[in-house]
């Protein structure tokens, strides 16, 4: 029988640096997540591939009550993944280093992101991919906050930009959010769709020392709710 969730949108945190049987995982995965799987040149990045994928599998079987195996997934024009059931949840996976993230929600617009928190010439990617008033904003911070200001923003913005579903469409440029960390998230303001001020939320979502995340989203569910998932491979 399907889990009975509440209306609200889940967020689970998934741990990539270990697995109990990473072969078990990989069983779950259809024929064409092992093919890309199996093309990953180091054992590193197929093992965070294989538990990332594994784990929306669990997660969202759970929720439907389904075998992990009977999910079809399918894709739309700009590569957004998508359940094929007409009455299935939306759904938003990233992943970045040792850590995966999967926003799931009854209906709406939703979409995550999270980074690792390298080391970057952050004030140039600024200048080169966001709006210009998010770059002069970014400049205008103290220097010990310019490199958290950059991956909050660019995690609101991946975010949104995953929401919509356009992928590289919707180029960084065309839409402002909130710079400064110590400040809710927003979106502040989008030449592609001026109606999206207002009515889409933003969280910063809790996650590993290191690593930044945001989740974007425009429906009806309430604050979201994190939970941790633990493979059950």
């Amino acid at each position: 029988m399907p889990v009975e969730y509440p209306e609200s949108i889940d967020v689970w945190r998934i741990d990539l640096a270990t697995a109990n049987d990473l072969e078990a995982c990989f069983s779950m995965l259809d024929a064409d997540e092992q093919a890309r799987a199996d093309r990953f040149r180091f054992s590193k990045h197929r093992r965070r591939f294989i538990l990332a994928h594994a784990a929306v599998r669990g997660i969202l079987a759970a929720r439907l009550g389904v075998p992990p195996c009977a999910l079809n997934f399918c894709r739309s024009a700009h590569g957004k993944p998508y359940l094929e059931s007409a009455d299935a949840p939306v759904f938003s996976l990233s992943h970045s280093h040792e850590m995966a993230l999967l926003a799931v929600a009854a209906e709406g617009e939703l979409g995550i992101d999270i980074e690792w928190c390298r080391d970057l010439a952050h004030a140039e990617m600024a200048q080169r991919f966001f709006a210009a008033d998010e770059a002069a904003a970014l400049a205008a911070l103290p220097p010990d906050r310019q490199r958290e200001g950059f991956f909050a923003c660019w995690t609101c913005k991946e975010a949104y930009i995953k929401a919509k579903g356009l992928g590289l469409s919707l180029p960084l440029h065309a839409f402002s959010v909130a710079i400064d960390p110590q400040q809710a998230p927003q979106l502040l303001s989008s030449r592609h769709d001026p109606g999206d001020v207002g009515p889409y939320r933003f969280w910063e979502v809790p996650v590993a020392a290191g690593y930044r995340a945001a989740l974007a989203y425009r429906g009806a569910a309430e604050s979201p709710r994190y939970r941790d998932w633990t493979a059950l491979c």
